[in-house]
């Protein structure tokens, strides 16, 4: 049963999309999460002026939308297994989007993995897209809803640990707010314990992750580089009122600092959780 108490926010996690088949998002803010590169990729192209990121999940319903686009200001985006697919202006790399290339232009985008979860995370009152590198500013976007929804995009269809690690560190983020209660799913939970374990050196874990290992293995360790900077970014990257493309919401940065900072490791946030036990539909849930 539903709990009474409006204090409480519930924080899901999804280990893959797959996971969102049959779940009612109504009343939900979804945080999609792709690590390794896609999340990275979209804020950077957002920061250097594209105008507007068009989701595809696949190759041919890319090629579908440029040849219906109404104006010539497009690019075409799409990565299959790292690479840049042939006949596409750019791939998946967030280096390849530059200003000069990007600003003021749509991207019609299709990756492995990103692409498809965005476009599966569509029904939610809101869908933001979230990583290392814009945690803060995503966390101070997401104003307490009741329902928090992280949905990891996974590789393959299957369960990533730098996703997980990454959900992890915003489950540790909602947990330092005091003034609700915050409900944990089992997967959330295990999140938490492993961003626990690897919040340290978030380069490392990276580069011994199988994706990631795979990257360096084309040449694009940089690229790891770049996305293991937290809070580097202040753009927040959502999806429009018409659930059509993803905009940039750009917050002002707080304090002094400018620098991108690891996460701090010298106080750790008071646990205030309760167990959740969530079957499909999220409407009937236990609170422990």
């Amino acid at each position: 049963m539903m709990s009474g108490n409006a204090n409480v926010t519930e924080v899901i996690t999804l280990f893959t999309p797959s996971e969102l088949v049959g779940i009612d998002l109504q009343g939900s803010v979804v945080i999609a999460i792709d690590v390794l590169r896609g999340s990275s990729t979209i804020i950077q192209a957002l920061k250097n002026g594209a105008a507007r990121i068009i989701p595809a999940s696949e190759i041919e319903e890319a090629r579908e939308m440029a040849d219906r686009w109404p104006t010539g200001e497009f690019i075409l985006c799409a990565e299959r297994n790292g690479l840049k697919v042939e006949g596409f202006n750019l791939g998946n790399s967030p280096f390849e989007y530059d200003p000069d290339i990007v600003s003021g232009k749509d991207l019609i985008y299709s990756s492995t993995n990103c692409s498809k979860a965005l476009i599966a995370s569509y029904a939610a009152d809101r869908v933001i897209v979230g990583t290392f590198n814009n945690i803060s500013a995503v966390r101070e976007t997401v104003i307490t809803p009741s329902r928090i929804i992280l949905v990891c995009a996974g590789k393959m269809g299957r369960f990533s640990l730098e996703d997980a690690v990454c959900a992890g560190m915003f489950v540790n983020e909602f947990l330092k707010d005091t003034s609700y209660e915050v409900a944990l799913n089992d997967a959330s939970r295990t999140a938490k314990i492993l961003f626990d374990f690897y919040h340290r050196d978030l380069l490392s874990l990276l580069r011994e992750s199988s994706h990631g290992n795979y990257l360096i293995g084309l040449g694009l360790e940089k690229d790891l580089e770049l996305i293991a900077l937290v809070d580097s970014e202040r753009i927040v990257p959502e999806l429009s009122l018409d659930k059509t493309y993803f905009f940039a919401t750009y917050l002002p940065k707080t304090g002094d600092k400018d620098e991108a900072v690891q996460p701090s490791v010298s106080k750790e946030p008071v646990f205030r959780t309760t167990a959740i036990a969530v079957e499909p539909n999220f409407s009937h849930f236990e609170i422990k």
